[in-house]
C-alpha cells in the first residue's frame, strides 16, 4: 500500500488527473492590470474607494476573479473550503522501513538552541543574563523596527526561573532558557495584538496560543512581539504604522519579507534562533527566504494556535521559523503537539520526540514542472537550479512533469480566498488600517457568494490532482524557487503611506501559493547569495499533507547538496558573547 493510501488518511482528497486540453488550463502569467498606488495619492484614493461601492466592483472585476466560475466542468466538484487532510498514524508507521537518518548540517554561521543550553550548562552564562543583554539590544535600531512589543518585566521573570533551574539541575529540556519571538498575529496573555495595525484586536486577557504555551513549557523564553505586514496582506513588510518596516539584514534597501518580516528579521539579524510566523500566502518562507533562514509551513491544521482566530482559515497556518534547521526540527516537534481543544489540530497523531534524527525517504524523489519551475529572474535560477542537480548527487531521482494543469487559475483563486476571508474576519471594519489595507478588503468585501464557490471548487480540483501525482509518485516533492525575484526592493517613498501593487503581490507569491491553497507543507532550504545585491535565495519543497518530516530530512539534503556556507548579515549580533 503506497504512503499517499486514503486508508491512511482522514479526509483525503479523491485522486484524479486534471484534463490539460482546455486552454485554460495552460500555464501563464496572469496579465499586469492592477495599478500601482502609493505617496498621497493613496489615502486619497482609499476614502474614494472605500465609500463608493461601484468603484469597489470596477476594481474586482479588473482583478478578474469573476471569470473563475466560468472554468469548463466546474459544476462538478465540491467545493473544499478548509484543506485539512491528516494522516491517520504518525509518520514513523506511515514510513516504517523506508527511511534512512539524515545529517543535519553544523551551520557555525547562526546560533542554535544547542549554543545557549551548552553556554548554561558550562556556567559560563545565565539566561538571566541572555536576556538582560537583549532587552537592552531589541529596543535600539535598526533592531526595534522589527519590535512590536516588549514587556521586560514577564521576560525577565521567565528569565530568571529558568536560571533556577539550571542553578538546581532541573531544566526541561533541548529549549529552556532559549529566547524566541512572536509574529503579532498570535495571541498571547498580557500582550495586545494588533495584526501589525494601529488598533488592538486583543488586550491580552486570555490564554496564551497553545504553540507558544507549548514552547513555554519546555522552558523557552519569550521575548517580544515581532513586527508584521499589516494583517498578513501583502509579501514585503511594508508597514507605514508605527514604523515597523525592518530593513533587510544582508543588505539595507531590500524588505524582510512578510508578512511575518518581523520574525525573520529578529532570527536573521541573530537576535534570537527561533520565532513563530504565520504563512496564509507565503508569509513564512518568503520572509524566511529573503533572511537567509529556514521556514516550516505545516500542514492545514497542524500546529495549533488556539485561542486566535485566523485571518484565514482556508490558507493560513502556523509554524517556525530558525536560523538551523536542527532548530526548525525540535520548535515544529514541540509546537506542532495535537490540541485536544483545537478542531483539525486535535486529530493529528503524535509527533517524534524533538530528540529524533532527521529522517528521509530511502527512495528520493524530486517532482518539477519545468516551466513554471523556469519562469523565474536569472539571478534566482542561478542558484536554485545547481541545488536540483546536487540533489541528483545525493540520489535523488527527478520527475520531469509535463504541466500542472490549472495551477495558474489557482493562484487567481487563492488571491480571492484569502483577501475575502480577511475580509469578512474584519466584518466590514476598516477603521484604524492603513489607507492600501482599506482599498484591498473594501473591494474584496465585494465578492458574491458564487465566485467564492468556484474558487472553493478550484482548490477541490487541484488537491484532486496532486493527490493523483502522489498515488504514482508516492513521497515525491515538489520544488520551486521561493520567489520569482531576488528579494523585494524598499521605494522609500512607500514607508510613509504604503502602496497598494496588487500585480506584485500575486507575483511574488506565484510558488508558494498554491501549498496554502490545498493545505500541504512546505519548507524554504537556503542554497546561495546573490552575487550583486547579497540577499540570501533559497530552494522551496512541498510534500503531501502531514508530510513534514520529509521536508525537514529533504532541507538538510539541500544544504549539504548544495555545500553552502552560511553567512552572517552585517547586523549580526552576538547574543552570547557576556563579555
Amino acid at each position: 500500500m503506497p504512503p499517499s493510501s486514503k486508508a491512511r488518511y482522514v479526509n483525503y482528497p479523491h485522486p484524479k488527473e486534471l484534463d490539460s486540453t482546455a486552454e485554460e488550463s495552460k500555464y501563464k502569467n496572469p496579465p499586469a492590470n492592477n495599478p500601482v498606488i502609493s505617496g498621497l495619492l493613496l489615502p486619497v484614493l482609499s476614502s474614494v474607494v472605500s465609500n463608493l461601492g461601484f468603484v469597489q466592483r470596477i476594481l474586482w472585476t479588473n482583478a478578474q476573479f469573476g471569470a473563475l466560475k466560468d472554468i469548463q466542468r466546474l459544476d462538478e466538484w465540491t467545493p473544499c473550503f478548509i484543506p485539512c487532510v491528516i494522516p491517520a498514524d504518525s509518520d514513523d508507521v506511515l514510513a516504517a522501513g523506508e527511511l534512512a537518518t539524515v545529517d543535519a548540517p553544523l551551520d557555525t554561521a547562526f546560533y542554535s538552541s544547542a549554543d545557549y543550553v551548552k553556554l548554561y550548562l558550562e556556567r559560563k552564562a545565565t539566561p538571566t543574563q541572555i536576556v538582560q543583554k537583549l532587552l537592552e539590544v531589541i529596543v535600539q535600531p535598526p533592531h526595534k523596527a522589527a519590535i512590536q512589543q516588549v514587556i521586560p518585566d514577564l521576560v525577565l521573570a521567565a528569565a530568571e526561573a529558568s536560571s533556577k533551574r539550571y542553578a538546581t539541575g532541573h531544566t526541561l529540556g533541548p529549549l529552556d532558557g532559549v529566547p524566541f519571538v512572536v509574529k503579532d498575529e498570535i495571541y498571547i496573555h498580557g500582550y495586545d495584538t494588533t495584526f501589525g495595525a494601529d488598533k488592538v484586536f486583543d488586550k491580552g486577557e486570555g490564554e496564551s496560543a497553545w504553540c507558544v504555551r507549548k514552547l513555554e513549557e519546555a522552558g523557552a523564553i519569550m521575548i517580544a512581539k515581532s513586527c508584521m505586514h499589516e494583517l498578513g496582506s501583502d509579501t514585503t513588510n511594508c508597514n507605514p504604522v508605527g514604523g515597523h518596516t525592518p530593513r533587510n539584514p544582508y543588505n539595507n534597501n531590500f524588505y524582510c519579507g512578510g508578512s511575518s518580516g518581523g520574525s525573520a528579521y529578529c532570527v536573521g539579524a541573530g537576535l534570537v534562533p527561533i520565532a513563530i510566523g504565520c504563512d496564509g500566502g507565503g508569509s513564512i518562507r518568503i520572509p524566511s527566504n529573503y533572511c537567509g533562514i529556514y521556514g516550516l509551513k505545516p500542514s492545514c491544521g497542524r500546529v495549533s494556535h488556539h485561542p486566535t482566530p485566523s485571518l484565514s482559515p482556508g490558507n493560513g497556518v502556523v509554524g517556525p521559523m530558525c536560523g538551523t534547521i536542527e532548530d526548525l526540527k525540535i520548535a515544529y516537534r514541540i509546537m506542532g503537539v495535537a490540541d485536544p481543544h483545537a478542531g483539525g489540530s486535535s486529530m493529528f497523531p503524535v509527533l517524534r520526540d524533538p530528540a529524533t534524527p532527521l529522517t528521509a525517504q530511502k527512495k528520493k524523489t524530486v517532482g518539477i514542472y519545468k516551466q513554471w519551475f523556469d519562469d523565474c529572474s536569472p539571478a534566482v535560477h542561478k542558484l536554485v537550479w545547481p541545488a536540483v542537480q546536487g540533489l541528483e548527487k545525493q540520489g535523488y531521482e527527478i520527475v520531469y512533469l509535463p504541466e500542472i494543469p490549472y495551477v495558474s487559475i489557482s493562484r487567481r483563486a487563492h488571491s480571492l480566498s484569502i483577501i475575502t476571508d480577511m475580509a469578512a474576519f474584519l466584518n466590514n471594519d476598516y477603521n484604524g488600517l492603513s489607507p492600501a489595507n482599506r482599498v484591498l478588503f473594501s473591494v474584496a468585501a465585494q465578492t458574491p457568494g458564487i465566485d467564492l464557490i468556484a474558487a472553493n471548487k478550484i482548490r477541490s480540483m487541484m488537491m484532486s490532482h496532486f493527490a493523483k501525482l502522489w498515488e504514482q509518485y508516492p513521497g515525491m516533492i515538489f520544488v520551486n524557487p521561493v520567489t520569482p525575484e531576488v528579494g523585494a526592493k524598499i521605494v522609500e517613498s512607500h514607508l510613509k503611506y504604503g502602496v497598494s501593487d496588487g500585480d506584485s503581490s500575486i507575483r511574488s507569491m506565484k510558488y508558494v501559493s498554491i501549498g496554502n491553497f490545498i493545505g500541504t507543507p512546505g519548507i524554504n532550504s537556503i542554497v546561495g547569495y546573490d552575487d550583486e545585491t547579497s540577499m540570501p535565495v533559497s530552494l522551496m519543497g512541498m510534500a503531501e499533507w502531514g508530510k513534514e518530516e520529509d521536508l525537514l530530512g529533504w532541507a538538510a539534503e539541500v544544504a549539504a547538496a548544495s555545500s553552502l556556507v552560511r553567512k552572517k548579515p552585517t547586523n549580526w549580533v552576538d547574543v552570547l558573547s557576556v563579555e
